[in-house]
This record gives C-alpha cells, structure tokens and sequence, in this order.
C-alpha cells in the first residue's frame, strides 16, 4: 500500500478493508508522553491527510501482505510517527486484536470471517 503526501486517514482504511473486509484499522491522535496511558484514545479524522502526521518522506510503501503479522503493521505506521490498532470482526462487533497481535492478517481475517458466519446463522425461536 503506498501512502502518498494526499493520502487520507480514510484511503487508507478503506485500501485495508479492501483487502481485508474482517478487519479494520484506526489511527489515534499521539498524546504527550507524560499523559496517563489510561486515557481514551482519540481516533484521527477520517478526512485529514497523514502528511500532517508522518515523519520523513512524502511517499511510503506499507506492507499489507497476507504474512504480516498485526504487530509488524503496527510498527510499520508507529516508524513513520502513526499510532494505529487493527481490529477484527466478531459477529456485529469490532476487537481489539491486541491479545493475538503475533497472527498474521490473513489469520486475523480468517477468524473475524469464521465468526462472524455464526453470528449470520438464523436460529430459530422454538428452540
């Protein structure tokens, strides 16, 4: 995935989507380093452009392949100045992944994808 000096906050969850529709990312807002970690994060606005947050070039190549684990994406936005948090869908509900960060993403969107079968089976009331 490249992400380009326009890019927005939005292209680029939507590209991750794109390719993995069981999973979802979010950029945060950094805070300063001597605030509580306890506090709530602040998710970036989907329309701000990311150069107003990367450090170093214009134009960024991301690895987004099927073998990349949840950890290694993370570390890939934190090393261009980006907070991010990949979450999996469960049913009607996004989670965190930070439990299962070392599964690659093609593990993470195959579990969100098996789960969320389940959760789309209609079970009858009599029963």
């Amino acid at each position: 995935m490249f992400i380009e000096k326009e890019s927005l906050a939005d292209d680029v969850k939507k590209i991750f989507t794109t390719c993995y529709p069981f999973l979802k990312i979010e950029f945060y807002k950094k805070t300063p380093p001597h605030t509580a970690a306890i506090l709530k994060k602040e998710v970036m606005p989907f329309n701000l452009p990311l150069v107003q947050f990367i450090n170093g070039n214009s134009k960024t190549v991301i690895d987004i392949s099927h073998n990349i684990t949840v950890e290694q994406l993370e570390d890939q936005f934190a090393s261009l100045g980006l907070l991010s948090e990949v979450f999996r869908k469960s049913g009607n509900v996004w989670i965190e992944t930070s439990l299962t960060n070392n599964w690659t993403l093609q593990q993470q969107n195959m579990e969100g994808e098996e789960i969320s079968k389940h959760f789309d089976k209609k079970i009858p009331l009599n029963q």
